[in-house]
């Protein structure tokens, strides 16, 4: 069996710890596009950019600013009024197939940090909207994914030694956490809708055609990221939740002439980044990771 691939993801685990400490935070949060701003005090936090630490790739993606941070986050329980803190380690930004990177590059710095300690992943996104009635801005929480990238992470070298190849799917986003988000959408009164994410390779938007038929195959939203981690993550028990911000409308939903655009989708996901994150870190603080 081929380990090289483990090697280089244990080399990693071995670095943070010796940079940041052996008791690793439990819940990573992995920001998408143009969500990676909005977190209070995270330019003061602890930092380390994908660069520095062995094995990491960097993205070139606008929006995604390769860096890993740690810190505690203090956030306020809307229910009872006192506050909470916790911990948490930040990926600020992630790796695409569509860059080059291979599946395992792409899971690569999650699994990282699994390996280091991390026991929960709070996966966020932003997506293209295929419910014509909803609202651009809208959460949408996902219960469950299609990937259809071709790829998965644990296929080959880069499922050795992680955990069962054979990886059960049938819950991959966890119910008791994804319970908890719905709770603490409701006490912030946020909207918070909830679907099937359908995980493409990219880099091209969908044509029409295609998103009629991601609307068949029964999903609510597309995007180009998560479903990998998320796979790669569940492998490795840790628990996973995911949450996508709606930034478009899918190709040919606002008509024929409507093109679609990266920097818009940028821009409408840092303009309720301040929303999403006050949700995420809110229900961050008080999920239970056992």
């Amino acid at each position: 069996m081929d380990t090289s691939y483990k090697a280089r993801v244990d080399q990693s685990a071995a670095f943070l710890k010796s940079h940041f400490g052996a008791s690793a935070p439990e819940i990573c949060i992995v920001l998408g596009s143009g969500l990676g701003g909005a977190i209070p005090g995270i330019e003061s936090m602890s930092c380390l950019k994908f660069a520095e630490i062995p094995g990491f790739k960097t993205s070139e993606v606008v929006g995604h600013a390769s860096e890993l941070r740690v810190g505690e986050v203090t956030a306020r329980n809307a229910q009872t009024g006192s506050n909470a803190s916790r911990s948490i380690a930040f990926l600020r930004g992630r790796n695409h197939a569509y860059e080059g990177f291979t599946a395992g590059d792409v899971v690569h710095n999650l699994r990282a940090l699994i390996a280091w300690g991390v026991k929960g992943v709070i996966l966020t996104n932003a997506a293209g909207c295929l419910e014509k009635s909803w609202t651009l801005g809208d959460f949408m929480l996902i219960d469950d994914h299609i990937n259809l990238t071709a790829l998965n992470p644990l296929a080959g070298v880069f499922g050795n030694g992680f955990g069962q190849r054979f990886c059960d799917m049938t819950r991959c986003y966890d119910a008791a956490w994804s319970e908890e988000f719905v709770a603490r959408a409701q006490a912030l009164n946020v909207s918070l809708r909830r679907g099937v994410y359908a995980g493409v390779l990219g880099p091209t938007y969908e044509t029409p055609a295609e998103i009629r038929m991601l609307q068949t195959l029964g999903a609510q939203a597309v995007g180009m990221s998560t479903v990998l981690e998320a796979i790669a993550a569940r492998q490795m028990g840790a628990r996973v939740v995911g949450l996508s911000c709606m930034t478009n409308y899918g190709a040919g939903l606002q008509g024929k002439e409507t093109r679609l655009d990266h920097a818009d989708v940028v821009h409408m996901g840092a303009s309720v980044a301040k929303t999403m994150s006050e949700l995420v870190l809110e229900t961050a603080v008080h999920l239970r990771c056992e």
